[in-house]
């Protein structure tokens, strides 16, 4: 199998400004070049750039040229001659498991320190003790071409009473996002109890499926979804409230037949699909929880030039507008494209294609190995750096060389570690000191 990786776009982060992003594709022909986390006809060129294996360019600094060095590989960048980067947590990567194929997230029940991997072409792994095992596999289920596969999986907040886990993933042949449910017995997925629950259409192209999923405080399910593919949401979706692509849903899979809308969700009936719980998503790859913040916090892949991670607050009944394909980042993509509903969210943090190419969202640190990094929202980028920025004062930011290409995955398990995955079927556990 040769993996071929498409580059895209450049630029610098900011905090509260804009940010965009680019390709990830792990084909499984030299002759594919899809984008599996975003896609663009600059991307495509730059492709033929990168025609081994994984020859990405490792990207050196986040932020301001003048208020960074390139780090050393293995080092934390802080910014130089600043009394509040003292404070700034020095991050390393501390092996977990390697021989896996292509993760693409990590979950556990909540307080477990098991460790369960999704790989892209449908395995489930378990990591129990440093020992890696099979748990199922939904691969008769889906493909591995392009951006399809297993997307993500969530363990239901009540795993303990019901064993109930959710997996999200590209049907075979039709291309569909599917999420179902499964249960877990003895740490063995039982894909024989697999009952699916929701399918969205999407056959316009391979690429933009999303997605992940996160439970929130209220045991509500969310999941996020790509524009439907192509290139400058070239089919509609993200602005449509009667297309599920490009958005962020909220279902209550705990009553109804397969799943309720819950009673908070913005759009009444005639107004659009009631799942939706906000718009104008480009291709949002990973997101995640946080109680603290009573929000989901989204690293949504951009198209030409900008990378963005994006806040949204939960718990009322407000939509909210991401801005895809008007606005990318905070820079207006299409001027013609008029934002049909919802209230206009703006980017937490944003960065440049000069200093990455295509966003892996992450999670805010609330685990207990690495108190340095409490409060901090860790992420990275698919050339292989991991970042990082105080929520409660943005000024502390960390970057990561981790001399490594392909980050597919910032995520956090259950026991609220954080868990970076790469394309070569590494793990390793975020650490801070």
């Amino acid at each position: 199998m040769v993996f071929t990786v498409g580059l895209g776009g450049s630029g610098g982060i900011g905090y509260g400004a804009p940010m965009d992003s680019s390709l990830l594709s792990a084909a499984t022909s030299p002759a594919t070049a899809r984008g599996w986390a975003a896609r663009s006809t600059s991307t495509r060129r730059r492709a033929s750039v990168v025609a081994a294996a994984l020859a990405l360019a490792v990207v050196g600094t986040i932020g301001p040229a003048s208020a960074y060095a390139r780090p050393l590989r293995g080092q934390s960048t802080t910014p130089a001659a600043s009394a509040a980067a003292r404070a700034v947590p020095h991050v390393t990567l501390s092996s977990v498991a390697s021989g896996l194929n292509m993760p693409t997230d990590v979950a556990s029940p909540a307080g477990s320190t098991d460790l369960f991997v999704a790989q892209k072409c449908g395995g489930i792994r378990l990591i129990r003790n440093g020992v890696v095992s099979k748990a199922g596999s939904i691969k008769a289920l889906t493909s591995c071409d392009s951006e399809h596969g297993l997307l993500s999986m969530a363990f239901h907040p009540k795993f303990a009473d019901n064993g109930l886990l959710y997996l999200f993933y590209t049907r075979r042949v039709s291309g569909d996002l599917q999420l179902s449910e499964v249960s877990v017995r003895d740490s063995r997925v039982l894909v024989s109890t697999i009952k699916p629950l929701l399918r969205i259409r999407h056959r316009e192209s391979s690429n933009h499926n999303g997605g992940d999923l996160a439970f929130d405080g209220r045991g509500l399910l969310h999941l996020s979804t790509g524009d439907g593919g192509g290139s400058g949401n070239e089919f509609g979706h993200a602005q449509d409230p009667h297309s599920m692509l490009g958005k962020l849903l909220r279902i209550d899979v705990d009553h109804g037949r397969k799943y309720a809308i819950p009673a908070g969700n913005p759009l009444k009936a005639g107004q659009g699909r009631r799942e939706i719980y906000a718009v104008g998503l480009r291709n949002p790859w990973r997101m995640a929880w946080d109680a603290k913040t009573r929000s989901l916090w989204i690293g949504d892949v951009g198209q030409n030039k900008v990378e963005e991670i994006d806040r949204v607050r939960t718990g009322d009944r407000r939509l909210r507008n991401l801005g895809w394909s008007r606005y990318e980042g905070r820079l207006t993509y299409d001027a013609g494209e008029r934002l049909t509903k919802g209230r206009l969210v703006w980017p937490r943090a944003t960065y440049r294609h000069s200093k990455g190419i295509s966003v892996i969202g992450g999670a805010i640190y609330r685990g207990s190995q690495s108190p340095s990094l409490s409060g901090y929202y860790v992420y990275g980028d698919l050339s292989g750096w991991i970042a990082g920025f105080a929520v409660a004062d943005k000024s502390q930011k960390f970057q990561l060389d981790t001399g490594k290409e392909g980050l597919l995955t910032v995520s956090m398990a259950g026991d609220k570690e954080l868990y970076a995955g790469f394309m070569d079927g590494t793990l390793y556990r975020v650490t801070a000191s």
